[in-house]
């Protein structure tokens, strides 16, 4: 009589958890693992279009595949539910609605959330930009502070509704600050011709002496750049250190009077409703040796793994390090049901892209750098090669094609109530 197939969880369905199933699939049509896998939401979400969704230039159900529709390709049973608690000794998961789900090997891919290190009023303030609620709720935002300014009379009242700051300049930070300021020249001054554009103040701050700290230097000269020549203003070597609904205070003493504070800097790692049974590194993310093993039968691997290279070298939190990650646990999982060694992760960098709006882009493949147009093109060929299912690449290319001819999409489809902050529902002018 065949022993029964091992019961493997995978916690997570972003890049690193999709990636793991791919690999577990073989396993599955073995019959020497059956896999299932739980996240909070039913769908899996293509997080390097959010600043896209958030200003309307790519449809907000065009970056999300359903997560079960994904499993039933694959042979794998999803659960939409949270784990609240994990029992490593009894190996059983607690998920919200009173329900267990048991385990013999688990894989952990929850991700991160925003770290807003302890600044006073950040957390109740600022727009955090991590899922698609967050880019829902920025444009509504945006939105509801241009039509607030196209009926103020006084100047300095404008100024402040139409100012906006993004905390952090990384990749996200300079995406966010490049979509927005495109939507405002193009979109944004054709739909409100009696707000004078020149009150219009997008201001990007960032703790580090250059924008995109760990990219090429020049295409941190070509971001600034451009930022600057589309007028945003660029603050190096600040940080937030105060936030209100109304002002945003840095380290120097300076206030910026703004209603409008994006938060793309720092993440920590995705904590359960009580404390991982194992040990956390950096930044709240588990522990994981060089293979993404945390303990016996446990692997962490994308944001909520503290991981280094083979090289001892921290792997970078992006999509492709969190998909090599989880094709690497997976392999290990199964090499160790052949009594195989576990192999140690080799992160191999593709490059990346960093939109700059305005059907423009720097990018780095395998080391080659480019900018302009021609890098846009590869961007958006790149994108959608990696979107998930026909059917997306399909909406999204669409999208990217009209973008070329049409103005932004500014309609706030969803409840006010329910997409503002309280203070934003109060009087304003």
């Amino acid at each position: 009589m065949s022993a029964a197939p091992l019961r493997v969880v995978v916690i997570g369905g972003g890049f690193g958890g999709l990636e793991a199933c791919k690999v577990l699939r073989k396993g599955i049509k073995q019959g020497r693992v059956s896999v299932t896998l739980v996240d909070k939401e039913n769908f899996f979400q293509f997080n390097p279009l959010l600043p896209e969704v958030a200003t309307g230039a790519v449809e907000t159900r065009h970056i999300v595949y359903p997560l079960r529709a994904f499993c039933q390709r694959l042979g794998i049973r999803f659960v939409r539910n949270k784990v609240r608690t994990v029992d490593p000794v009894a190996r059983v998961l607690s998920l919200h609605n009173d329900l267990t789900l048991p385990y013999d090997r688990l894989i952990i891919a929850a991700g991160s959330t925003t770290n807003y290190f302890g600044i006073p009023g950040a957390q109740d303030n600022a727009f955090p930009f991590k899922t698609l609620m967050d880019a829902i709720r920025l444009r509504a935002q945006v939105v509801e502070m241009w039509e607030l300014a196209d009926q103020a009379t006084d100047p300095a009242t404008r100024r402040r509704l139409l100012t906006f700051v993004i905390a952090g300049g990384g990749i996200t930070g300079v995406e966010v600050c490049s979509e927005l300021m495109h939507m405002f020249t193009t979109t944004m001054a054709r739909l409100y011709p009696s707000v004078p554009q020149n009150l219009v103040n997008v201001q990007l701050v960032e703790a580090g002496e250059r924008l995109l700290g760990g990219l090429k230097q020049e295409h941190s000269e070509v971001a600034l750049g451009h930022l600057r020549s589309v007028g945003v203003t660029v603050v190096l070597h600040r940080k937030v250190t105060a936030v209100d609904a109304a002002n945003v205070t840095l380290d120097d003493g300076s206030v910026i009077p703004a209603h409008t504070l994006v938060w793309t800097t720092g993440i920590r790692g995705q904590a359960l409703d009580s404390p991982w049974p194992w040990a956390l590194g950096r930044g709240g993310k588990l522990a994981v040796d060089k293979g993404c093993r945390v303990a016996d039968g446990v692997w962490a691997i994308g944001d909520a793994a503290d991981c280094v290279d083979e090289t001892g070298a921290p792997v970078p939190a992006v999509a492709q390090g969190a998909m090599q990650m989880g094709i690497l646990a997976a392999k290990n999982l199964l090499a160790e049901l052949d009594g195989k060694p576990a192999g140690t992760l080799k992160y191999r960098d593709l490059g990346y892209f960093v939109g700059l709006g305005k059907h423009s882009t720097v990018a780095s493949l395998m080391g080659v750098p480019v900018s302009g147009v021609l890098a846009w093109y590869m961007w958006a060929l790149v994108y959608l090669m990696k979107m998930v299912g026909a059917r997306k690449q399909f909406e999204v290319a669409t999208d990217m094609v009209k973008g070329l001819f049409v103005d932004h999409d500014t309609s706030q489809i969803h409840e006010r109530r329910r997409m503002l902050r309280d203070v934003d529902m109060e009087p304003r002018l």
